[in-house]
């Protein structure tokens, strides 16, 4: 039987939201934007699937934590017994806690991007700076043997000597 040959370092789309703990909606819309690179990899009689390089989700995400990731996976299983354990008030903390996490996350974002655009401008103005002093830091140019003959007569006359 012919199967596709699957690359150890791509995963599908799926895979990377379970592993990533992240939304297959939050991976589409980092591939919208340009964060992450999809391939996509042909499937005989299908349609095509798309898998991604485990390192670029890595970059984008961060390193997938493995017993965040079995506690995820227990969190889906047990969903209902999760409700019983956890009281509203717990419950509501967390959910604060989260939210609190995700502005300061969002503000911290937001401020490095505008520090990463202002070192994108001093960087540029420096470079346009050197650029601007570059020639008049170089070398005179040599003067012509007119102009060296001239310079030679009036510096003689200055001293008094006879040409």
């Amino acid at each position: 039987m012919n199967e596709p040959k699957i690359n150890p370092g791509r995963i599908g789309i799926t895979e990377a939201a379970r592993a990533f703990g992240v939304s297959t909606n939050t991976i589409r819309r980092r591939v919208k934007k340009g964060h992450l690179t999809a391939f996509q990899r042909s499937q005989p009689g299908g349609r095509p699937k798309y898998v991604f390089d485990i390192a670029d989700l890595v970059r984008v995400f961060g390193e997938p934590d493995a017993s965040s990731r079995r506690s995820e996976m227990n969190a889906v299983t047990h969903d209902s017994d999760m409700t019983r354990n956890v009281t509203p008030k717990e419950n509501t903390i967390n959910k604060a806690s989260k939210e609190d996490h995700l502005d300061e996350f969002w503000k911290l974002q937001s401020d490095y991007s505008v520090l990463k655009a202002r070192f994108e401008a001093q960087t540029q103005h420096l470079e346009d700076l050197q650029r601007l002093l570059t020639p008049r830091l170089s070398a005179p140019e040599p003067m012509g043997q007119r102009a060296a003959r001239y310079l030679g007569d009036l510096a003689r006359a200055f001293k008094g000597e006879k040409t």
